[in-house]
């Protein structure tokens, strides 16, 4: 009797988080791993406690290991506080994983900050759009300061936009020199 053994088309796949429990403000970072890289992308889910499935993410899988880490960081408007599950699936095998999203009581500055904050460092939006969006979030407090569309940050802070955007500086560091130029009455 001859037995023929067929290779299996299928990768075993699996899915780890860096962390199991992240604050407002972090980053989520995933490692895939695959038996062996088949064609095809992996699609991913994020499932919230209310078994609500995100839309499909597709990931490229072009090596045994693949690490990825979001482009913006968790936000309490998209996420709430809670947890959460990571669900791929890759050459008809699926994993899952969990974490946990808490509010730790971070400066986090709000979504859409990401556009906002290099357009008005490269010129392109106002100080005024710039103090009233952060305003509007509770990022900075206008303490009795009349936001008027002729109110000047100092063109020199515009390096710390760059900086931000740039990942050099935390969202608490630029938050917080914000809020020290306009409590000493250096914006104005």
């Amino acid at each position: 009797m001859v037995f023929l053994v067929l290779p299996n088309a299928n990768a075993e796949v699996q899915i780890t988080t860096s962390k199991k429990t992240y604050n407002y403000g972090d980053y989520l970072s995933i490692s895939i791993t695959v038996s062996s890289v088949t064609s095809g992308d992996a699609i991913m889910h994020i499932i919230n406690e209310d078994g609500t499935k995100s839309s499909a993410i597709p990931v490229q899988i072009r090596n045994t290991t693949t690490n990825i880490t979001s482009p913006n960081p968790f936000d309490k408007i998209i996420f709430k506080e809670g947890r959460y599950q990571i669900e791929i699936e890759y050459a008809g095998q699926k994993d899952t994983t969990e974490f946990e999203v808490v509010d730790a009581g971070n400066t986090v500055m709000p979504f859409a900050s990401n556009v906002i904050v290099p357009q008005w460092a490269s010129g392109t939006i106002s100080d005024y759009t710039l103090l009233k969006f952060l305003a509007d979030k509770d990022i900075v407090n206008l303490q009795g300061h009349a936001l008027k569309e002729s109110i000047k940050i100092p063109s020199w802070y515009k390096t710390n936009g760059f900086w931000w955007a740039d990942k050099k500086i935390s969202d608490a560091e630029f938050a917080s020199g914000l809020q020290y130029l306009l409590d000493r009455n250096v914006i104005s």
